[in-house]
């Protein structure tokens, strides 16, 4: 099954990375495709996952947030507004 959702928040290859290892410690996740432009990941998974999952891994892994989600962190990130500084 795949699942196609919107990331907030990624800026550079840091971020795809950091939001593509925090994805893939989901139970049930067997892929994980990012990208940043545009800024969205592909999950293949043997089941669906449930958005305040996603929403819960994306905020841990760096403030990221789901696309439409207005809980999520839409704070700069460190300074120049990157992950990595």
């Amino acid at each position: 099954m795949n699942q196609l959702v919107e990331i907030n928040g990624m800026t550079c290859g840091g971020c795809v990375k950091s939001v593509e290892k925090a994805l893939k410690t989901i139970e049930g996740v067997e892929a994980v495709n990012v990208t940043l432009s545009p800024p969205q990941a592909n999950i293949v998974t043997d089941h669906t996952i449930n958005n305040q999952r996603l929403k819960d891994v994306l905020s841990k892994a760096g403030g990221y947030s789901l696309a439409g989600d207005s809980e999520g962190d839409t704070a700069p990130k460190k300074s120049g507004g990157s992950c990595c500084g």
